[in-house]
C-alpha cells in the first residue's frame, strides 16, 4: 500500500507509529516522488523562476544580509536565491513538515550549498526567532494556508527595521491562461482558479491592503504571470489534476483532446497568476 503524504508532518507522524507496529514500513523520500516532486518541478520552471526574479531584484539583498523564507518546502528556492545572489547571504530555511525539511537538507548538501543555507522546523504563526532579527523575510504560497495576518506580522517582526518582507501568494481572483483549444464555454471553466485557501487565509488581492496595514513602507504591488510550457512535469501534472477535478468525463476527454493537439502544434502553456509584495519595514526613531 503506497501513501502519498504530504504536507504537514502531523498527518502522518501518529499513523506512521501504528502501521510500524501491525507492518513492516518504509518512508521513501528524493526529489521525484510526491508533493516534493512538483515542488521541485515548479521551482525549477522558468515562468516560476521568473517571478522569483523580479521580487528578489526589488527587494535587492546586500552582500551579507541574512534571508529567511518561511515555509521554504523543499528549499528548491533557498537553494536558487543562494545561487542568484552568488553565495553573499546567509539563508534560513523554515516549515513544518519535518519530511520536506530532511529534503531539504539532502538536497542542499548535494548541491554545496549547506555552507550557507540552513533549515529548521517551525510555524509560521509563531516563528521562533527573536524581534527584529534577519535583514530580509520571505514567504511563497503560504499565507494562503493559515492565518495569513499572523504570518504576515510574524514576518514583521522578526524583520529588522529597514529590512524587506516579500509575499507572494496565488490570485484566485484571476482567472489562469489556458492556451489550449477548447470550446469558449470549457475554456472558461478550466481557466477558474483552483486551489484550497484557509478560511483566514490570503489568495487575492487584499494581500496589498495587508501590506499597508502592518505599516510597510514603500510598498511595490506585483500581481504576476508564471508560465510552464512543459505538459509532462510534475507541475503540469498537478495543475492538470485541479482543473481535472471539476470536469464532467465528456469534458475530460475534450480537456485530453486538447492538451495533445496543443502539445503537438508546439503552442501549449498554462500561465498561473500570483500576487506579489514588497514592503521596506520603518526605521525606529
Amino acid at each position: 500500500m503506497l501513501l502519498p503524504l504530504s504536507l504537514a508532518s502531523s498527518q502522518w507522524d501518529p499513523l506512521l507509529s501504528r502501521l510500524r507496529s501491525h507492518y513492516q514500513t518504509i518512508v521513501l523520500g528524493g526529489p521525484e516522488l510526491g508533493f516534493l516532486a512538483m515542488l521541485e518541478s515548479r521551482g525549477r520552471a522558468a515562468g516560476y523562476q521568473s517571478a522569483i526574479r523580479r521580487m528578489i531584484d526589488v527587494v535587492q539583498p546586500r552582500a551579507g544580509e541574512v534571508v529567511l523564507e518561511v515555509g521554504c518546502g523543499s528549499g528548491v528556492l533557498d537553494r536558487w536565491v543562494a545561487r542568484y545572489t552568488s553565495q553573499a547571504n546567509p539563508i534560513i530555511g523554515v516549515d513544518v513538515n519535518r519530511y520536506l525539511l530532511r529534503e531539504a537538507r539532502v538536497l542542499t548538501m548535494q548541491e554545496g550549498l549547506a555552507d550557507i543555507i540552513t533549515f529548521q522546523e517551525a510555524d509560521a504563526e509563531a516563528l521562533p526567532f527573536p524581534d527584529e532579527h534577519v535583514d530580509i523575510a520571505l514567504s511563497f504560497t503560504v499565507l494562503e494556508e493559515g492565518n495569513a495576518d499572523r504570518m504576515l506580522a510574524e514576518l514583521f517582526r522578526v524583520t529588522k527595521p529597514g529590512g524587506r518582507v516579500a509575499v507572494m501568494v496565488r490570485a484566485l481572483d484571476i482567472p489562469w491562461i489556458v492556451n489550449i483549444p477548447l470550446r469558449p464555454e470549457l475554456k472558461t471553466k478550466v481557466q477558474t482558479p483552483h486551489g484550497f485557501v484557509g478560511t483566514q487565509g490570503c489568495a487575492d488581492a487584499t494581500l496589498y491592503r495587508r501590506f499597508k496595514q502592518i505599516e510597510l513602507t514603500r510598498v511595490q504591488m506585483l500581481p504576476q504571470l508564471a508560465a510552464f510550457e512543459q505538459s509532462e512535469t510534475p507541475q503540469a501534472q498537478f495543475a492538470h489534476s485541479a482543473i481535472l477535478s471539476a470536469l464532467t468525463p465528456e469534458e475530460t476527454q475534450e480537456w485530453h483532446t486538447g492538451v495533445a493537439q496543443a502539445v503537438a502544434n508546439g503552442t501549449y502553456f498554462i500561465a498561473q497568476p500570483f500576487h506579489c509584495a514588497v514592503g521596506t519595514k520603518p526605521q525606529t526613531e
